[in-house]
């Protein structure tokens, strides 16, 4: 797969998708799209995220805060602890998103994040989602779709952070567990990125503020393929694997394991 070598191929990449998402991304409803709301321009939104992005190294790139590593595909995402012990539907949302159901937030803005990972070359689709949804649960309006190349779409999550005894690093499945089973999700050792989507109210993500759930959330960026991924009752932090809230962490995103 490319890999990002300088600032114009990043930036010729990003138009092309950006282009790519005025028709929307994979997965989407069959039914034509609504037209955006006055003044709402989810393309816009997108292209605005592309233009920060600065090169600081050879192989290192910043877009708003977000770092991207060209030779590892490796992306940080900046965040904090927001809920140690509740009940959660995201692991990861903005300071204003969802923040009652969610374990960590960030200040970085969802159009950003998009854009990252598009540069690191991860596709976005659906596939993966749907496998263990029952048929009565599965969504109506949209269905799953592969990636161009096979697990395009898979990624590996960790969060960092510091200690007394230095930085910790820690699979994101870690932070969750099934209330009914108390115990982490097994299958979820790679996250889908489905990538989200351009409706009325301008790109989704942006608007609602998710980023990482583990319901089933078509808006936000990255779902949980875990089995009962479909359910919004069954899934709650997990206190002993997670630090302080308010302490600083960074999510990173790298590629799934073949």
């Amino acid at each position: 797969m490319l890999l990002l070598s300088a600032v114009s191929s990043l930036m010729r990449r990003a138009i092309l998708i950006s282009l790519l998402l005025l028709t929307g991304l994979p997965a989407q409803e069959a039914k034509p799209p609504a037209a955006p709301a006055e003044g709402v321009d989810g393309a816009r939104q997108l292209s605005e995220a592309q233009q920060k992005l600065k090169k600081l190294s050879a192989t290192e790139y910043d877009l708003d805060g977000i770092r991207i590593h060209a030779a590892t595909r490796e992306v940080r995402i900046p965040a904090k602890v927001c809920l140690k012990k509740a009940p959660i539907e995201y692991l990861l949302t903005t300071d204003t998103g969802k923040t009652h159901e969610t374990v960590l937030t960030t200040t970085h803005q969802p159009t950003a994040i998009q854009v990252a990972l598009l540069l690191a070359g991860y596709e976005p689709a659906t596939e993966g989602l749907l496998k263990d949804v029952p048929d009565d649960e599965k969504p109506k309006i949209w269905h799953e779709q592969p990636p161009k190349t096979p697990g395009g779409n898979r990624v590996k999550i960790d969060v960092e952070w510091k200690t007394p005894d230095g930085l910790k690093r820690s699979p994101l499945k870690l932070m969750v567990q099934n209330a009914e089973t108390r115990q982490s999700p097994p299958d979820l050792d790679t996250w889908v990125f489905n990538g989200s989507h351009i409706d009325e109210r301008g790109f989704v993500a942006q608007h609602e503020g998710s980023i990482i759930a583990v319901w089933l959330d078509r808006g936000a960026i990255l779902n949980s393929a875990a089995k009962g991924n479909w359910r919004d009752d069954l899934w709650i932090s997990l206190p002993e694997n997670i630090p302080d809230e308010e302490t600083p962490v960074t999510v990173i995103i790298t590629p799934a394991k073949p």
